[in-house]
């Protein structure tokens, strides 16, 4: 594909996301002030040695498995696969198999869409012979598909109109593009960013202002999610860089884990919609400064990387970080997946001009 402004976009969304997802999975988990006190800052996409016994306040402390799933060296079963640096996680893997399940489709999908994708993978790790052609990655995907797409989970996943959960749902933000409205319709706020942050010309003060409006897409979080950002943005706004944001947050905004729900629209989206306010859409400092904040890092430094990418294009990511990525996770190719769903983008765009042309002629 010709490299174009909607490839930019779209190609920056997927690799900011990835990037992000493998940056700070090194941290997850961890404290900010155990990390400042064992890396110092953590800039670089290097191998960290070990971590060590956290001293901090356990509340403060990112535990959502309990201690039989603790990290060794960054690798977990649902988490990252590989010890190699540059591998990403479960994060990534959701939203391609929501774009997977979207391409399959071909235009934008529900739950009982992303439901039927999670089947055909779990048919797939478990070595059906009729299941669809699907992505797939090597590592532990038998005992990870039958966590994802157990009898439970794929019956909850069928029922609900808004198919990805808050906080991986900008896949529905990107097949909306430039239209925040019906992205709110099918998805979160993350979705609403990333809409908004694929529109030509969009600031953060643009995907800030069309979170808020469009918060009602959470339904009984919304006036809560709405308070903390307007208590988070004057605060974040002051910060001289992304570093600095760490102690107020920790102070202020901090959800009590589990359950996961209030803790993604609450505490892990604000966070990544502040972080790209103070970097100013910068993609590399974005995710530095979610990397560093520690707690579910993996997923904050993700959520902002796809907004940094969205908004500046693949072209605004660090080359050497991109090549890490690319190396690390060959398939599937993150490229391709972009040209894929121009391709998709178009078609869409398209067909909409059709309809709408005919109607216009009938007034």
């Amino acid at each position: 594909m010709v490299w174009s402004p909607l490839y930019d976009k779209v190609y920056g969304c997927l690799l900011g996301g990835a990037i992000g997802d493998a940056f700070g999975i090194r941290l997850e988990m961890m404290h900010y002030r155990d990390i400042e006190a064992q890396y110092g800052r953590v800039t670089h996409f290097d191998q960290l040695p070990a971590r060590q016994p956290s001293t901090e306040h356990p509340l403060e402390r990112f535990q959502p498995f309990g201690t039989e799933m603790e990290l060794e060296e960054g690798f977990h079963p649902l988490g990252r696969w590989s010890r190699e640096v540059g591998a990403y996680t479960d994060d990534t893997r959701y939203r391609l198999i929501a774009f997977q399940a979207a391409l399959r489709k071909g235009g934008s999908i529900d739950g009982a869409d992303l439901a039927a994708e999670w089947l055909n993978y779990r048919l797939m790790a478990e070595g059906a012979d009729d299941h669809e052609p699907t992505w797939s990655w090597p590592g532990p995907e038998r005992a990870y598909a039958r966590t994802m797409a157990s009898l439970g989970a794929l019956t909850r996943m069928a029922r609900d109109r808004r198919p990805c959960r808050s906080g991986w749902d900008a896949p529905m933000g990107l097949l909306h593009a430039c239209d925040p409205q019906r992205a709110a319709d099918v998805g979160y706020s993350m979705a609403v960013a990333v809409a908004t942050a694929m529109t030509p010309g969009a600031t953060m003060d643009d995907v800030i202002a069309n979170v808020l409006r469009y918060a009602g897409s959470l339904s009984e979080l919304a006036d809560e999610f709405v308070g903390r950002m307007n208590r988070l943005v004057p605060i974040a706004s002051a910060c001289p860089d992304v570093f600095a944001l760490r102690e107020p947050f920790y102070r202020e905004f901090l959800v009590t884990f589990p359950p996961w729900e209030p803790v993604f629209s609450l505490e892990m989206v604000p966070c990544a919609l502040a972080l790209c306010l103070i970097a100013g859409g910068d993609a590399e400092q974005a995710i530095i400064g979610a990397a560093n904040m520690g707690r579910d890092a993996d997923t904050i430094a993700s959520m902002a990387g796809e907004l940094a990418g969205a908004l500046g294009g693949a072209r605004s990511l660090p080359r050497s970080w991109v090549d890490t990525v690319v190396r690390a996770n060959p398939e599937p190719d993150l490229g391709r997946v972009a040209e894929d769903l121009c391709r998709l983008l178009v078609e869409q765009a398209e067909s909409g001009r059709r309809g709408a042309a005919a109607l216009l002629s009938l007034a």
